[in-house]
């Protein structure tokens, strides 16, 4: 959630989407079983980024989502430039850093 407020300004350019796991049928039902950590962990605030429900696990599969929390960049494109674990989130500070040199998002020209 930080990083998101943190990057407002270049939103554009990237998007951060949370999955839950396979066992919220619904986003009502989500809200529930997240009732305890938005008030005891975020603060009382809800994430500024949607959140999807894969109900049949495929994207997790795909993305090779093997726990949670996880996190996964994917480029403009659609291609996989980081896994979980890795450090996604310092890969795509740079990659902001670099386009505001006026270089191409994470790939050079």
């Amino acid at each position: 959630m930080a990083f998101y407020e943190k990057h407002r300004a270049q939103r554009a350019r990237f998007e951060i989407l949370a999955f839950h796991d396979t066992t919220a049928a619904s986003l009502k039902e989500l809200d529930r079983k997240l009732e305890r950590v938005v008030k005891h962990v975020w603060g009382g605030k809800t994430l500024p980024f949607p959140v999807l429900l894969d109900k049949t696990g495929a994207t997790v599969r795909e993305w090779g989502i093997h726990a949670y929390p996880a996190t996964v960049l994917i480029d403009p494109r659609g291609r996989v430039v980081d896994r979980a674990g890795r450090r996604p989130l310092a890969i795509l500070e740079r990659a902001l850093a670099k386009e505001r040199r006026g270089n191409d998002l994470f790939h050079s020209k």
